[in-house]
């Protein structure tokens, strides 16, 4: 399935397999532009494009037998972290898959994004790959012979990574040991996200490629008053203000990056959807970098987000009201999900334009003291009531200064207020399509009902069944397992699909369980190690277990 990383059998041919290399650019001036933007602009590089003009299929390696046909294509940038492959001609036939891994020996195992095919295609031809750990990329396109249509694969750039990749054990070629973020922030599994799961699940992780420059921020799903779950994203304007229009293809937009355990070091990697279409932002951003309004950007997601991924669009108040107390859900630096926590009442602040901002405070809470990092930008900050009302600009809190400010621009002045737009341009128009003049909306999940987003009582059945998940006893038998696996499960609430995920957290098998009395899944294929198994139920609630492969 598409977006699913999965280790594939790659046969190993006598011939030669076709090399292209770009030259590695100046680590040490990636990290002084990284710095300027820092201070300058509010951005977080994680990296560079470097230009290519590359046809796919006139590059690579070329050879068939009498069922498939397959081209290979290496490509290498010395000492690179990672990399990434930029299209800018991409349409996959039916029946035709692309595989990226990385070079051949560099790791035990290697590592693999794929396959990918045609659900990947879109009108405007854009789509970027994953990173890849290494200094070289082997992409692999195969296809049964016979197959209709021609594919199309003109690569325009390759991305080069220095930082904030956090990658697992042998990957992490970086040695950012899984951690990423500064030591203080809060996973949002542990208990201070207990509170605060709907929201979790519609906070996202941005990767912004612009400018030449990939940079990193936050972003959440948004509900609108038609109920019709469209994918709205908000985000801030900061984040995309030197967006080209063909930019907004390669956009990368990832689900579910979070931690399975509080304190945990195993995440899913592999929910990401690429491409976005703009619809309005804020336009307030300065010749000289300054922010004159509220900083709000909103786009839609392009290619359908899968209902297994639980996309939570959240509600919003606008009204103005000063929250008392609630969270910001983050991922600071581009890492694994965060929860910052305040219990003092916002502020109105004037840092960056009159009225425009929230001033927040966060508290130290049971686990540490969340606070925000590069990278959160974006984020949402939501009241006591679960209800976005501010989206982050900016601020001075860091792990050394957990007590300094940070600023969120609100979303009453996202709506309505004296930002340099039209009235059709601002929040308003497209969070309200209908017209009904509410100013606090609930968030939902996606379900079948006529209006799939039927507010947040959707949310409470899916809070309902992951309590019964938490409370009642459920495990694999056997375990360690060989050939087979159970699930000892009492059917009081209907389960719907295991996935199971390697311990580097990617995806190796999906299995439908509906009307199953007790679960059960083959393991034929697996090699022994541990192994993650997450159970989903009809209503979208989720519970992981770990067993281990003999």
């Amino acid at each position: 399935m598409v977006g699913f990383w999965i280790v594939l059998p790659f046969q190993i041919f006598a011939q030669s397999v076709a090399e292209l290399t770009l030259e590695s650019p100046n680590v040490e001036q990636l990290w002084m532009r990284a710095f300027w933007q820092e201070e300058h602009s509010g951005k977080t590089m994680q990296g560079e494009v470097l230009p290519a003009d590359w046809n796919f299929f006139e590059e690579a390696t070329f050879q068939s037998d009498s069922e498939t046909e397959e081209w290979t294509l290496k490509v290498s940038v010395e000492n690179a972290p990672a990399l990434c492959i930029y299209f800018d001609d991409f349409h996959l036939p039916v029946g035709g898959q692309l595989n990226f891994r990385s070079e051949e020996g560099r790791f035990s195992e290697d590592f693999v994004e794929g396959p990918v095919d045609y659900r990947e295609n879109n009108d405007h031809g854009r789509w970027v790959s994953g990173e890849i750990p290494g200094e070289q990329v082997v992409i692999a396109y195969t296809q049964p012979v016979g197959t209709i249509g021609a594919p199309d694969l003109h690569i325009s750039g390759v991305g080069f990574f220095f930082r904030m990749l956090w990658l697992d054990g042998e990957y992490d070629l970086l040695s950012e040991n899984n951690r990423g973020s500064d030591p203080c922030q809060v996973d949002v599994m542990c208990p201070e996200g207990d509170d605060w799961q709907c929201q979790r699940d519609a906070v996202v992780r941005l990767r912004i490629s612009m400018g030449g420059g990939i940079y990193l921020c936050s972003g959440a799903m948004v509900n609108n008053t038609a109920l019709d779950c469209r994918q709205l994203l908000l985000s801030s304007f900061h984040c995309a203000d030197d967006m080209s229009e063909s930019d907004w293809g390669f956009m990368k937009v990832r689900y579910n990056y979070e931690y399975f355990d509080c304190g945990g070091t195993a995440s899913f990697n592999s929910h990401a959807r690429t491409g976005v279409t703009l619809l309005t932002y804020s336009d307030d951003i300065s010749a000289g970098g300054n922010i004159n309004g509220s900083d709000f950007l909103l786009m839609e997601v392009e290619d359908p987000i899968f209902d297994s991924w639980t996309p939570f669009y959240a509600g919003w108040d606008v009204s103005g009201s000063v929250s008392t107390s609630g969270v910001g859900i983050h991922h600071p630096s581009g890492d694994r999900k965060k929860i910052s926590t305040y219990t003092t009442n916002l502020a109105n602040s004037s840092t960056y334009f009159p009225g425009a901002h929230w001033r927040v405070y966060w508290e130290e809470t049971v686990t540490e003291h969340g606070v925000t990092e590069g990278g959160s930008s974006g984020s949402p900050l939501f009241d006591e009531e679960g209800r976005i009302v501010g989206t982050l600009t900016g601020g001075a809190s860091f792990c050394e200064s957990p007590y300094a400010p940070d600023f969120y621009g609100k979303m009453s002045f996202h709506w309505d207020g004296n930002n340099p737009i039209s009235d059709d341009e601002k929040l308003e128009a497209f969070l309200d399509p209908l017209a009904t003049g509410q100013q606090v909306l609930d968030g939902s999940y996606v379900t079948e009902e006529e209006s799939p987003c039927a507010e947040q009582t959707v949310c409470g059945a899916v809070e309902l069944e992951e309590l019964w998940l938490m409370e009642n006893e459920w495990s694999l038998l056997p375990n360690p397992a060989r050939e087979q696996l159970y699930i000892d499960w009492s059917g009081e609430i209907q389960a719907s699909e295991i996935r199971i995920f390697d311990a580097a957290g990617r995806s190796v098998l999906t299995a439908n369980v509906r009307n199953m009395s007790t679960p059960a899944v083959s393991l034929a294929g697996l090699n022994s190690g541990m192994y993650f198994l997450t159970l989903f139920t009809e209503g979208g609630a989720s519970a992981t277990r770990k067993f281990l492969v003999e």
